[in-house]
């Protein structure tokens, strides 16, 4: 790359990024102290996933390649289809660039942020980043989650708009606006904070493909009722404890099948030893209900406490987390598609599971593990 290609790359990326001026900023509070800050932007289409797919040439990036439908059990698809559901992209922020130079950066929309902080908390120790898309609303504002923000020592954010809410590219938008509300809340430790990512439907492009690329801040993800599974096909993201929950009634979940959703992340463990599992709601659908949270916030505690360092401290800088020993974990049975329904799962410590130890689903800890079985047995958690 020449000096003048390198920085008309340089601009464009710094006019996209840097500069972005809210069209609205308000300030308020849940309660007397808590702090409450919302701002809408302006932002162009050339961000969201939608437009990268279309745009900026990751379509058959992968042919010739030993893809994820090999092993999903997707029979023998068109090599263009088998291409197409691949989305493990090798896109460069200079590369997002020069597409956006060539083709136009598209139409603008507003998109929301939202930063919660409850009162009390001198340094947090981490975000629940949220995309607004679907349930992530009504999580942000969650009564439990508050209560466990406050315990935890946590900030919640969301956004929700089209250019973002489904996925959004480059990486670090997410982090300038991150940087911005440090400022706005007074709170600098924002800049470092460890993440905790949660993503609903196509909301899956943000929580599965972002730790494949920012995965030193992330503790932990969750792609919730993926309306395409495939983007959690995510190798470089296997080291960071991830959950996928599908709702057996879900029309996305039994499209192609069942088995063959439920195959990608079973790939995934087999091929790169990712520290996942996924669960399945019995006799729900597409949303997320009243005694599906109990579930996320268990794996929310649990991933916390294994990866954030009790002393970890953000506003001295980058929080290292703590690494996980596959090894360490739970493994348990995976659902089975035929039987459906309630299901009783065995689990047990990795080294003494007596199943398919390669695909069954990794679990943190034998407390966790015993939610997931009682979620997988009786579709809810006991209180």
């Amino acid at each position: 790359m020449n000096e003048m290609n390198a920085t008309m790359i340089t601009n464009l990326l710094f006019r996209h990024i840097r500069i972005l001026l809210p069209i609205s900023l308000s300030i308020g509070s849940a309660t007397a102290a808590d702090i409450e800050i919302s701002e809408t932007l302006q932002l162009p289409e050339c961000h969201s996933i939608g437009w990268v797919r279309a745009n900026a040439g990751v379509k058959g990036q992968h042919q010739g390649t030993d893809i994820i439908l090999d092993e999903a059990k997707w029979g023998t698809p068109k090599a263009g289809q088998a291409v197409e559901q691949h989305w493990d992209w090798k896109l460069t922020d200079a590369q997002w660039a020069e597409a956006v130079k060539l083709k136009g950066e598209g139409k603008k929309e507003e998109v929301k942020f939202d930063l919660w902080m409850p009162d009390g908390i001198d340094t947090a120790r981490g975000i629940v980043v949220m995309s607004g898309h679907g349930s992530g609303e009504g999580l942000y504002k969650h009564v439990e989650l508050r209560k466990i923000a406050r315990e935890l020592k946590l900030a919640l954010f969301k956004f929700v708009g089209n250019p973002m809410q489904r996925g959004f590219w480059p990486r670090s938008l997410l982090d300038e606006r991150l940087k911005a509300f440090a400022q706005s809340s007074q709170h600098p430790e924002l800049v470092n904070a460890p993440l905790f990512l949660y993503g609903h439907s196509n909301g899956t492009g943000f929580s599965a493909i972002y730790p494949a690329v920012e995965g030193s801040r992330v503790w932990a993800w969750i792609s919730m009722r993926p309306g395409t599974t495939f983007q959690v096909y995510q190798p470089a993201a296997a080291r960071i404890p991830g959950m996928v929950i599908f709702g057996e009634a879900d029309d996305f979940f039994a499209r192609p099948s069942k088995e063959e959703n439920m195959g990608v992340i079973e790939a995934m463990r087999k091929k790169h030893n990712a520290l996942w599992h996924y669960a399945v709601e019995p006799k729900t659908g597409h949303g997320p209900g009243d005694k599906t949270w109990p579930l996320v916030f268990s794996f929310l505690r649990h991933s916390f406490a294994a990866r954030v360092p009790a002393d970890a401290d953000a506003s001295k800088g980058s929080v290292k987390l703590t690494e996980v020993n596959a090894e360490s974990g739970y493994l348990g049975k995976n659902w089975d598609a035929k039987a459906g329904g309630y299901q009783t799962l065995p689990i047990s410590p990795s080294a003494a599971f007596a199943g398919d130890k390669a695909t069954a689903s990794w679990l943190l800890n034998s407390a966790y593990a015993a939610d997931w079985q009682t979620f997988q047995r009786d579709g809810q958690l006991k209180k």
